[in-house]
């Protein structure tokens, strides 16, 4: 594990600047079972009823065998790794990568690198603070929460992050949720002011997309799911957040969390979220990518290493279009 001490210059200025969902890897998450299809970009679909029980603590460790999916052999899954990596390096020099892409109907990791470095998470901790706001409303939010929620994460909305981390105790919220989703090296900003610095590591970003997917009851997980499947392109910021996933998997059916954040030191770009290969398909992958990227580097440079990153995994999650 390797903490990232970076500092952003002006707290509450620099939030500003905080958008998306950092993309995280996949590795460290029990078997997610696959959650019902959501439509790709601006026509979300209605996540079938679940129980309205609150919630157990979900479990966040894979089965001890879990192994590469058939047909990626441990040297190929290792390779594509690097294959990934040196996308995002090749356009943007000396960025640090995390990735993790699982299969979640088996729970097998099919790439995975640094899956337990920090990164920060930039946007990425909106799922956290929608997480525990509805579980402080027994995941039963009000109809006006419920939208703000959606506007939160669909357009990485900051000003309404910043409402929910100030009336809801900053830190204190990142310390709730990893507590009761079980993240293990998920831990708050050094400067509460700043939500967009707090650490995760990429398995703990699948894990919890494992605990939204499998474990948060309706209506919830429907608000959260039908949010993050129906992203707008552009951020509530003007930033174009089709980056990485969406930009590389065209045609696919995703619901996605991206990131982005500009420190005195560093860039960070993220995308992370859970894909079907194919329209309509169920979301049967969860990919995250996480970067640290030089402190220069522009969103459209940053965005396209991401891109490129993720356009290898194509002929991995679908084999019958390679």
């Amino acid at each position: 594990m390797s903490p990232i001490r970076e500092r952003a210059a002006g707290a509450k200025m620099m939030r500003r600047l905080l958008v998306g969902m950092g993309a995280a890897v996949v590795t460290g998450a029990s078997v997610l079972g696959a959650p019902a299809a959501i439509a790709h970009a601006h026509k979300p679909e209605t996540v079938p009823a679940a129980s309205q029980s609150a919630p157990a603590t979900a479990t966040t460790g894979k089965p001890a065998n879990a192994q590469p999916s058939a047909g990626l052999s441990a040297a190929a899954a290792a390779q594509l790794a690097q294959t990934m990596q040196s996308a995002v390096q090749s356009v943007s020099p000396g960025s640090q990568v995390g990735i993790d892409v699982t299969d979640t109907t088996t729970g097998a990791t099919l790439v995975g690198l640094n899956t337990g470095q920090q990164f920060y998470t930039a946007s990425v901790v909106k799922l956290l603070i929608a997480l525990d706001e509805f579980n402080g409303q027994g995941w039963q939010p009000d109809p006006e929460v419920a939208d703000q929620m959606s506007q939160m994460l669909s357009a990485s909305d900051d000003d309404i992050a910043d409402a929910f981390w100030d009336a809801n105790g900053g830190n204190d919220i990142v310390t709730r949720m990893a507590d009761l989703i079980g993240l293990k090296n998920t831990q708050p900003p050094a400067d509460p002011d700043e939500w967009g610095e707090t650490l995760t590591t990429p398995q703990d970003v699948v894990a919890i997309y494992h605990y939204i997917t499998t474990v948060v009851p309706q209506p919830s997980r429907g608000i959260l799911m039908n949010a993050l499947g129906a992203a707008d392109q552009t951020a509530a910021d003007g930033t174009d957040q089709f980056f990485g996933i969406p930009d590389a998997l065209t045609g696919d059916t995703w619901a996605i969390k991206q990131g982005w954040m500009t420190l005195d030191s560093s860039t960070t770009l993220d995308t992370t979220g859970l894909v079907g290969t194919g329209s309509g398909q169920p979301l049967r992958y969860a990919v995250v990518i996480l970067t640290t990227q030089p402190a220069d580097t522009s969103w459209t440079t940053g965005g396209t290493a991401l891109t490129d990153a993720v356009d290898p995994l194509r002929p991995v999650l679908d084999p019958k279009a390679s």
